[in-house]
């Protein structure tokens, strides 16, 4: 059974390849923007003696 595949020009890709590769970029464009769990602009809880 063959998959579909997208052309453009000289590049081919098939259709499942294209979804995952997507879907990575968006992950990791989540993971720079989004900030970690618990963490704070500032640094109220820090003693610094």
């Amino acid at each position: 059974m063959a998959g579909r595949y997208i052309h453009w020009g000289v590049v081919q890709i098939s259709v499942t390849n294209l979804v995952i590769i997507v879907a990575m970029v968006v992950v990791f464009v989540l993971a720079i923007v989004v900030p970690f769990p618990g963490s704070h602009s500032g640094d109220e809880g820090e003693d610094e003696s």
